[in-house]
């Protein structure tokens, strides 16, 4: 399973991409990413309606990659749900996530 998170917007339109994937992990670790995602509900969630309307919003793209589905979602910072948010931080901490700019 790999998780990309893609952030971006405002004015300089600066895009960070973390990426972490449970092949990087001990297996200890992959278990806990999977409760993580799970407790997510990724998988359940529905794609929220983002107004085109916002050019200075905080904007988040993640993906979800495992051997069966990709599950792409789109969020602002006002339409994140917070069990998203806590994932993202859970993969912002971990040592093994991968992260790049892209300009």
């Amino acid at each position: 399973m790999k998780l990309t998170i893609r952030r971006g917007g405002g004015i300089a339109g600066i895009v960070r991409r973390t990426e972490l994937d449970d092949k990087d992990l001990s297996s200890e670790d992959a278990d806990a990413f999977a409760r993580e995602v799970d407790r997510a509900r990724m998988r359940e969630l529905e794609k929220p309606d983002i107004p085109h309307h916002l050019p200075d919003a905080q904007l988040y793209e993640t993906v979800l990659e495992d051997a069966d589905n990709q599950i792409r979602l789109n969020y602002t910072d006002e339409t994140l749900p917070e069990d998203v948010r806590q994932l993202i931080q859970w993969v912002d901490n971990r040592p093994e996530s991968q992260e790049s700019i892209e300009l």
